[in-house]
């Protein structure tokens, strides 16, 4: 009696949690869809980010993850050891599944592990300061199409280069030129380095290996790696110059990024001394490569 009391107890929570979510999905607005879409195909994500991401203020942002927040469709945390006291969101298994009822009922593709991805690095280093850009120069920057790491593994499978694993996929406009290009993130040193030296070079080569298991041609204007620090990045440049590959390379630092906006004159080419803008990178660098410029 008391597990069929217990049964029928779990099921009236659940049809009153299916009520509140049909509830909710009905009081959804366009812009509370876009929010609850970013969070489950990109992970953590604070309010700035969003307010960013959405083009909305950061007290609209706040009042829409609040609202997602007490609907049960987000998920909220923050560090003890965060002295900013920022709180980050990420989409419930409730907020992933109400979206995928409705990709699926609208007859879209419905994104591979949706609510259960991890963030990316390059989403912080690239994918939203170039967002802030088009929102700063209207009309003359736009981050025209940006893939996250998984429907970026997808693309590349398109292209039968399913070797490849990048961080993402991205079309940067700018000044009337068109700049496609893929991203890997250095995650620093790994295994058991100890030495210095192994530190400075562990894991580098790691980047590189699947474009030297290929003669394939990269369908994109440059690879950028971001490295993990400037001194990373020197090795990474000295090995691109000593064993150059088909596909067209550019390098820069986190560092460099964490104190400039990412298309300005902080891309190295192997080989070059001057640095030079993103969308530079799309005329010249990949040509004596046999490789279509973005």
């Amino acid at each position: 009696m008391s597990d069929r009391n217990g049964y029928e107890a779990v099921d009236v929570r659940r049809d009153h949690r299916d009520m509140g979510n049909r509830a909710a999905m009905r009081r959804l607005s366009p812009r509370r869809w876009r929010i609850l879409s970013f969070l489950a195909q990109h992970g953590l994500a604070s309010t700035l980010d969003v307010a960013l991401v959405c083009d909305v203020s950061r007290l609209t942002a706040h009042r829409d993850l609040a609202w997602l927040h007490d609907a049960g469709l987000v998920r909220r945390e923050r560090s003890e050891e965060d002295r900013t006291h920022t709180w980050w969101y990420e989409a419930t298994a409730e907020g992933a599944e109400v979206l995928r009822n409705e990709l699926a009922a609208a007859g879209r593709r419905v994104p591979l592990q949706l609510g259960r991805r991890p963030p990316s690095a390059a989403d912080g280093l690239l994918f939203l300061p170039l967002i802030e850009v088009s929102r700063r120069n209207p009309g003359r920057c736009e981050l025209f199409q940006w893939l996250a790491t998984m429907e970026t593994s997808a693309w590349l499978r398109q292209h039968d280069l399913a070797h490849l694993r990048a961080d993402g996929y991205g079309v940067w406009l700018e000044d009337g030129r068109c700049l496609r290009f893929l991203v890997h993130v250095d995650r620093g040193p790994v295994g058991d380095a100890i030495a210095e030296r192994e530190r400075r070079t562990s894991g580098l080569s790691g980047l590189l290996t699947g474009y030297r298991r290929t003669d394939r041609a990269v369908p994109v204007g440059a690879v950028l790696v971001i490295a993990q620090d400037a001194e990373r990045e020197e090795q990474l440049l000295a090995d691109l110059v000593r064993d150059p590959l088909r596909a067209p390379f550019a390098t820069t630092s986190r560092d460099l990024l964490y104190r400039r906006w990412p298309n300005e004159q902080v891309w190295r080419v192997p080989g070059e001394r001057a640095a030079r803008r993103l969308i530079d990178l799309a005329s010249g660098l990949g040509a004596h490569l046999g490789v279509a410029p973005g």
